[in-house]
């Protein structure tokens, strides 16, 4: 019956819109029987009694201050008081509310409208009974429904007793029902919430989840905004199992070039102390911040903290973070120039298998592009760092502590002569020489490695060619046809020399500075095939026009549209220029050495390895026909066993409605297990993310998931699969997932999580069964 009268209503308004529109309109200003500045358009007849009372009839309009009223008849007495009926429409700042019938005072500004229909904020809507303007952000309803939905039957509602709407403040309702259409789900006697664009604190709706190991677990959280830029959330958490957690997260934004979030979480952890002893205090703590300054400094800090390896696998639910292997923590300060890039930064890493800890406090490094020296032919690059590094390995009973503390310096500078004496030919000779310096080494000793106090230099020089050519192209072109190929042959050679150094078993390893790689005379060579397509370049789409939602009728709004100005024509478009784009490439690449062998087999299972100066051969190629494919293939081919080691083909399938990503890797086992000692068998794995989006984008299916040929004992052969599906009306979104885990290094998960989001609300249902 409500939506029946909501659409007479709507009806009523268009056809006393279509009709002042049609008619001749009379204006009047203020007479002797009406307010000064109180303007006034009607359309049908004006009649003044003796007591001064003014009626209209017919299609009547007054504009009061910032207030407009619209009605079919309206009674103005005492040059104040307004009763207005039929289609009436009440409009100021924000909000405007149409009803049947409506008692108005124009000096307190204040009036009850009966049979209302509202709307505020351009999102909430609501009906009620009766609705008093108390105020000029106040608005007072009975027997009322509140929602952001437009639908006649919205999806949710709130339905009030009586409610008190404080416009960009709160709403307090009594008697609160919050409905699913016509259903009743939740009951509250009395509720604050916020009914303002920018945000306000407040307790979030609690969320229910559940662990196999820590059991069922509820949370509460309070959230804090402290002005536009920064904003706290506290959070408590309780496990039936585990016991009681807290934490909280801040996100602060200081300026336009900067960003900080920070959260941590605590909890005693009874499961985790009755299974590993102690007193089960487990923790996390995050710090992320970015800063750009203007002397051309960035700053990034990305600190974070556990207390235990399974800490992870315990918590979180995503895949990239529970198996992450270590924590990291830095502080880094970076400039880039015309020709040098400096970095000053602190790392600290640990791996979490091992408990190892590595860090650098503080390292200095300068990097230089190659540059042209004055007039010289001859091109410099560089890279220089000074560290000073300490690492930490726990001691057991066969081995003894490792916490070398020591200082290192390194230059690298590389000399160049890019030379092409014909365009099909490229030759660049270079010449390089790394310089470092430890002021601790490590000797082995009968238990283990022991750091030395005593410096140790080195000092690598190295010098190569690299030949590109001769290159062969051939270009292809279909008659009439934009659309034209090119076809590239390029075989590359690079001939390299690097001097040995006999005591590199006694360097600290840190990271890729004080590995050698590869020493003495090797080539490399390599087939390369390019594609490009010459092809017009796309034009820039023209920016599309907001279009503005009213749901409330309001004749006094004009609707706009874009014409063209009178007697114009389009002009003719110009042709699209061609851009060359390079849309495949193939690759194969060996490297041979002349002083040392490089590849290694137990080709016949004897226990007597076959060696090769030869390097496997690598298969690399790429496709990019356009946006929508992209395909990249890797492969390498043994050449002691005589078949393909492994393979790996990956990719990206766009359409309009999906977009598929893949990653196949087969692995042929070649050889024998380290670990066991047998023969290595075949594996597979398919990784497989696709995303759909139908009905316009309203529905969105994703799929994301892992298969395994041979998985690991413990593990299944599908070890990670998610189902996600969201479906997003006008006013609210449902999201469920599906998630399911079998890994043997980590706690097995069997999910269904779900989570509604109303618009203008947030949050309202969160949970894990």
């Amino acid at each position: 019956m409500l939506v029946q009268t909501i659409a007479a209503w709507l009806l009523l308004a268009g056809l006393a819109g279509a009709a002042a529109a049609s008619a001749e309109v009379r204006r009047e200003e203020a007479g002797p029987a009406l307010p000064q500045g109180l303007q006034l358009e009607w359309n049908g007849t004006l009649t003044q009694g003796e007591d001064g009372t003014v009626t209209i009839t017919g299609a009547v309009k007054i504009v009061w201050r910032d207030t407009r009223i619209q009605a079919d008849r309206l009674l103005l007495r005492e040059r104040r008081y307004v009763e207005a009926e039929g289609n009436v429409l009440l409009v100021w700042g924000k909000s405007r509310i149409f009803g049947r019938r409506m008692s108005y005072d124009l000096e307190t500004e204040r009036g009850v409208i009966e049979d209302a229909l509202g709307q505020t904020l351009d999102d909430y809507l609501f009906w009620a009974e009766t609705a008093e303007k108390i105020g000029d952000d106040k608005v007072r309803v009975t027997a009322a429904t509140v929602t952001t939905c437009s639908q006649p039957v919205p999806y949710w509602s709130f339905a009030v007793s009586s409610a008190t709407i404080h416009i960009d403040h709160y709403a307090r309702m009594w008697n609160v029902r919050l409905r699913a259409g016509p259903m009743p789900l939740i009951y509250l006697p009395y509720l604050v919430w916020p009914v303002r664009p920018d945000r306000a604190p407040g307790l979030l709706t609690p969320d229910l989840h559940s662990s196999q190991s820590r059991g069922q677990m509820i949370s509460q959280a309070l959230f804090l905004p402290f002005g536009r830029s920064a904003d706290l959330t506290l959070e408590g958490r309780y496990y039936t199992e585990a016991g009681f957690g807290g934490g909280g997260g801040l996100r602060v934004i200081p300026n336009r070039s900067g960003r900080l979030d920070a959260d941590a979480f605590f909890i005693n952890d009874k499961v985790y102390a009755a299974q590993h002893g102690g007193d089960g205090n487990r923790y996390q703590v995050r710090y992320r911040q970015e800063q750009r300054f203007l002397n051309g400094f960035r700053m990034v800090a990305d600190i974070d903290e556990i207390s235990d390896p399974d800490y992870l696998g315990d918590y979180k639910r995503d895949l990239n973070v529970s198996s992450t292997p270590q924590t990291l923590a830095r502080l880094e300060f970076s400039r880039n120039g015309p020709w040098v890039s400096m970095n000053v930064r602190e790392v600290r890493r640990e791996l979490l298998s091992s408990g190892q800890v590595q860090q650098a406090l503080p390292e200095v490094e300068w990097r230089g592009r190659s540059r042209r020296l004055g007039r010289t032919p001859l091109y410099l690059s560089f890279e220089a760092s000074g560290a000073s590094i300490q690492q930490f390995a726990q001691a057991s009973p066969s081995r003894p502590p490792f916490d070398p503390d020591y200082l290192r310096g390194d230059l690298f500078p590389t000399l160049s002569l890019p030379w092409s004496p014909t365009p099909w030919l490229d030759l660049t000779p270079q010449v390089s020489e790394r310089v470092t310096y430890y002021t601790q080494r490590q000797t082995p000793g009968p238990t283990g490695r022991v750091v030395e106090d005593r410096s140790l230099s080195r000092s690598l020089p190295a010098y190569g060619l690299e030949i590109v050519g001769p290159k062969l192209s051939r270009v292809f072109a279909a008659e009439r046809s934009p659309r034209r190929y090119k076809h590239t042959l390029e075989p590359r050679i690079r001939y390299g020399y690097a001097e040995s150094f006999d005591e590199a078993d006694e360097i600290l390893l840190y990271d890729e500075v004080d590995r050698v790689n590869g020493a003495g005379e090797q080539v490399g060579y390599a087939l390369v095939q390019r594609l490009f397509a010459k092809r017009p370049r796309a034009a820039e789409p023209e920016p599309a026009g907001d279009a503005e939602r009213d749901v409330v009728p309001d004749a006094g709004r004009a609707e706009r549209s874009p014409e063209a100005a009178p007697g114009s024509r389009p002009g003719p478009v110009p042709p699209a220029a061609g851009e060359p784009v390079e849309i495949a490439q193939l690759e194969i690449s060996q490297s041979r050495s002349f002083e040392r062998d490089i590849s290694r087999a137990d080709v016949d299972g004897d226990g007597q390895d076959e060696t090769s100066r030869f390097s496997p051969i690598l298969v690399t190629g790429r496709f990019n026909p356009g946006s929508a494919v992209s395909l990249d293939l890797r492969s390498r081919y043994d050449i002691l066993f005589d078949q393909v080691q492994d393979v790996s083909l990956s990719g990206t399938l766009q359409h309009a409605i999906n977009r598929l990503r893949f990653s196949l890797v087969y692995d042929n086992g070649l050889g024998l297990d380290p670990a066991t000692g047998q023969e290595r068998d075949d594996s597979s794995q398919l990784r497989l993310t696709d995303g759909v989006t139908l009905a316009g984008g309203r529905v969105a299916f994703n799929v994301d998931g892992s298969y395994l040929t041979d998985p690991p004992e413990g593990t299944s052969h599908f070890p990670d699969q998610r189902f996600q599906l969201q479906y997003s009306t006008q006013c609210c979104t449902f999201f469920l997932e599906r998630l399911t885990r079998d890994f043997a290094t980590t706690e097995d998960r069997r999910e269904l999580y779900f989570r509604l989001d109303l618009r203008g609300v947030g949050k309202v249902l969160s949970s894990t069964f």
